[in-house]
C-alpha cells in the first residue's frame, strides 16, 4: 500500500477504566475466595476499546474511534488517552457516570468480568458517528450497546468490511444478531473458549460466514488457527505456534491481537482487494506479527509495575516472531485464557 492513502480503520465499542485482580482458586458463590493482588488499582487502567485502538494505531492504517463517557474526571482521561493515538470525533459525552469494569482471573482458567456501564449510553449514534461509520474502509465491530450494534449494521455500506472481535456478551447480542453479523463479516476472531458461542444449530462459524471471510480462533499457548471459508465447504485452514508469556495481568491481551491483526490485513489488502488473495505465508506473518504485538504488551507490563498499564502510552511493532497470541493457555506457567 505504499504511495497510498492509510487505510480508514473504524473501531466500535465501550469504553471502560479497568481494574483486575486474580484468585488462584473461585470458590464458588457464597464462599470466599482470596485475592492474589488489590481488587482496585490506585490509577484504574485505560480499557474498553483502547487496547485495540492502540494495536491499530501501531500500523499503517488510519483509526477513529466511536464510543461514549460521560463528562466527568475518568471520561476525560479515556479519551484524553485515546486521543493519543485515535480520532475521537465519534466519542459522543452524556451523562454523569463513565463505564468502569473489574476483572478478576482464575488460576484455574477463565476470567470474571464486572462491568459498570455507566449512565452515558444514548438510545442512538450520533449524526457525526453515523457519518464516520459510512466514510470509512474497515469498521471493528466488538461488544456496545445492543441498540447501537443493530444502527451500526443498517448504517455500514455493502462497500465497508466488518471485523467482528467477539465477546460473549448475551445483553449486547442475541443469537439473531450474532448470525446476522457472521453472515455481514469479512473477518470473525475468538478465543477457543468463545467458539460455542459463534456455533449456531450446531453449525460451526466457519459455516455462517460468507465466502472468503476469515475465521480467526486464538488457542493459548497452543497457537493461532484461521480458516478461509469456501463457498463449496472446502475451508482454507492454517495456524502458528506461539511462544507463552508469563504475566500476571492479561487485560486487553486479546484486544491487542485482533487491533493489530486488522491494521496490518488492511494494509496488506487495502480496502477492497480480496482477503483470500492472501497466500498462506502472508497470513501466517500476519497472524504472527499480531500475536508478537500481544506478548510485548504483556512484557512491558510485567517489566514496568503497573498491574493494569494505558495500552495508548506505546504501540505495538510490525509483524515478525510470534509470541502468546491474545488469549493464552491453561497452566500456572502460562497465561490464562480469556473469554
Amino acid at each position: 500500500m505504499t504511495g497510498t492513502a492509510p487505510v480508514r480503520v473504524t473501531v466500535v465499542g465501550y469504553a471502560s477504566l479497568d481494574s483486575s485482580t486474580s484468585v488462584s482458586e473461585f470458590r464458588g458463590v457464597d464462599a470466599t475466595s482470596i485475592l492474589e493482588r488489590a481488587l482496585v488499582s490506585a490509577e484504574p487502567g485505560v480499557g474498553g476499546i483502547a487496547h485495540i485502538v492502540s494495536a491499530i494505531a501501531g500500523t499503517p492504517a488510519a483509526v477513529e474511534a466511536i464510543s461514549w463517557v460521560a463528562d466527568d474526571l475518568p471520561g476525560r482521561r479515556w479519551a484524553e488517552s485515546v486521543a493519543r493515538c485515535a480520532g475521537i470525533r465519534g466519542v459522543a459525552r452524556s451523562g454523569t457516570r463513565s463505564p468502569a469494569a473489574t476483572m478478576i482471573e482464575i488460576g484455574s482458567g477463565g476470567t470474571i468480568c464486572l462491568f459498570d456501564p455507566g449512565d452515558c449510553h444514548p438510545d442512538a449514534l450520533t449524526d457525526e458517528q453515523r457519518e464516520i461509520v459510512t466514510e470509512g474502509d474497515w469498521l471493528l465491530l466488538t461488544v456496545a450497546p445492543r441498540r447501537i450494534t443493530e444502527q451500526i449494521l443498517d448504517a455500514l455500506p455493502d462497500s465497508a468490511r466488518l471485523v467482528w472481535a467477539v465477546k460473549h456478551d448475551d445483553d449486547a447480542y442475541t443469537p439473531e444478531m450474532v448470525a446476522r453479523i457472521l453472515a455481514r463479516a469479512d473477518v470473525v476472531s475468538f478465543s477457543r473458549g468463545e467458539r460455542p458461542y459463534v456455533t449456531l444449530d450446531r453449525r460451526p462459524p466457519e459455516s455462517l460466514v460468507r465466502p472468503g471471510a476469515l475465521v480467526v480462533e486464538t488457542r493459548g499457548a497452543d497457537g493461532v488457527a484461521w480458516s478461509f471459508a469456501s463457498p463449496d465447504g472446502a475451508a482454507r485452514p492454517g495456524s502458528i505456534a506461539v511462544e507463552p508469556v508469563e504475566a500476571e495481568d492479561t487485560t486487553g491481551a486479546g484486544d491487542t491481537f485482533v487491533g493489530a491483526l486488522v491494521g496490518f490485513l488492511s494494509d496488506a489488502v487495502g480496502p477492497h482487494s480480496a482477503l483470500a488473495s492472501l497466500d498462506d505465508e502472508e497470513v501466517g506473518r500476519l497472524v504472527a506479527g499480531a500475536s508478537t504485538a500481544a506478548g510485548e504488551l504483556l512484557r512491558r507490563r510485567t517489566a514496568t509495575g503497573p498491574p493494569v498499564a494505558d495500552p495508548t502510552a506505546t504501540a505495538p511493532t510490525a509483524p515478525g516472531r510470534p509470541a502468546d497470541a491474545s488469549q493464552p493457555a491453561e497452566g500456572p506457567a502460562h497465561l490464562k485464557e480469556k473469554h
